[in-house]
This record gives structure tokens, sequence and C-alpha cells, in this order.
């Protein structure tokens, strides 16, 4: 299913044989390649090992990922809701990337739902989340074995991100999946930078897997 965007693109562009009428040859040569937008939250980024890391694999395909991180997008003002009306308009699949904070997303990604998801816009009449997937990359502190019903916590963390998915449920989003990296912060010492270069990679095949 097209989201509003790519159906507004289809709009805009037509060959000179139908003139508008839009036409099979129009719709198969019509390129709606559009790039996975990756929203990024990360309070402590400078300190980051596994976010910047995935990042820094990322920014390896500009022509397939655009990264926006609210950080640094934001650093003294409020969440700006036309402008980031518009760069999901003109993107494809939305990826929410930020480290587990107290079994939740950092606040300011919290700001960014409440402030961009809004009635006439996202629902209640707007229809600009309607078919566009959404999904997920999340860096967990603690080992693999702390999550889960069998886990010290009870919870798996796409428990924790219930809320969120639902939300954009509620919008008619589609859910497309969730990337995780745990023990991003090991009792002692770093992450292990093979595993760490390993998930990258794999970041980069988990967002073409969801892509538009």
């Amino acid at each position: 299913m097209l989201n509003q965007g790519q159906r507004a693109l289809k709009s805009l562009w037509f060959c000179n044989s139908c003139l508008g009428s839009g036409c099979c040859f129009c719709y198969a040569t019509l390129d709606l390649k559009m790039k996975t937008l990756i929203i990024v939250d990360h309070p402590y980024y400078d300190q980051s090992v596994v976010n910047r890391r995935w990042l820094d694999e990322v920014r390896k395909y500009p022509e397939e990922f655009l990264v926006h991180n609210l950080q640094s997008s934001y650093p003294r003002s409020a969440i700006d809701p036309a402008l980031e009306h518009s760069i999901i308009d003109n993107n494809g699949t939305v990826v929410l990337q930020f480290p587990l904070f107290w079994m939740n997303s950092p606040p300011m990604l919290k700001s960014w739902v409440d402030s961009v998801l809004t009635p006439g816009w996202a629902f209640a009449g707007g229809k600009h989340m309607t078919g566009r997937k959404v999904a997920f990359a999340v860096t967990c502190g603690s080992p693999e074995s702390v999550y889960g019903k069998d886990g010290d916590l009870g919870y798996s963390v796409e428990d924790f991100l219930n809320s969120y998915i639902a939300a954009f449920k509620r919008c008619h989003a589609e859910y497309a999946g969730l990337y995780t990296f745990y023990n991003a912060k090991p009792a002692k010492g770093a992450p292990d930078s093979a595993a760490v270069a390993e998930s990258a990679r794999g970041y980069v095949e988990f967002l073409r897997s969801v892509s538009v």
C-alpha cells in the first residue's frame, strides 16, 4: 500500500502520452523509491558506542537512508511539528532508534510522538501515516537474559514498546519490526567490538528489509 507521500509523487508526474490520466507506463517507470528515515534520540550520544557505530555504518549509504538526530536538531527548542511532518512526508519507512531508558524511550522521543502524531495529520481525518511502515532499533544496556518472560524483568523489549506500537497503529501505520542490541553497557569494560561491528552491518540489512 502506498502512503500519502508516495501517492502525492504519483500525482505530480505523468508521461506526455496520457497527459495526466495516469497510464500504466507512468506507474511502471516512475521511481517511487524513498529514503528510510531514521529518527534518533540519544541524550548522551557523544558517549555512545553502539548507536554511534550503527549510524556510522548507515551513513555509508546516503542514497538509501536519512538520519534525523533529534538532540542535535532541537538542542534548545521544542519539536517543530510542521518541519517533522514535512520530513516524514518526503521519505518512506520511519525507524525510531534509541537506547532503552528505564524500560522506555528517552524523553525527547516521547515529546516527538506527542508533537508529531497530531489529529488532522496522523489520525482523526489525517492520513499521512496510513500505510507507512514504522520500525524500532533499540540498544539495551543489560544482557539478553534479563529480558523476556523467563528473564529477571519478565518482559521483552517489544513489550516495553507496546504503547508506541499501539500509537502508530492508531494512525494506521504498519509495525515493521524491531532490531536490538543487548549488553551495550556491560558490568565491566566495553561492548565486544566485533559484536558491535557485526550488529552495525546487520542493522543496515534490517533497514533494507523494512524499506519501502
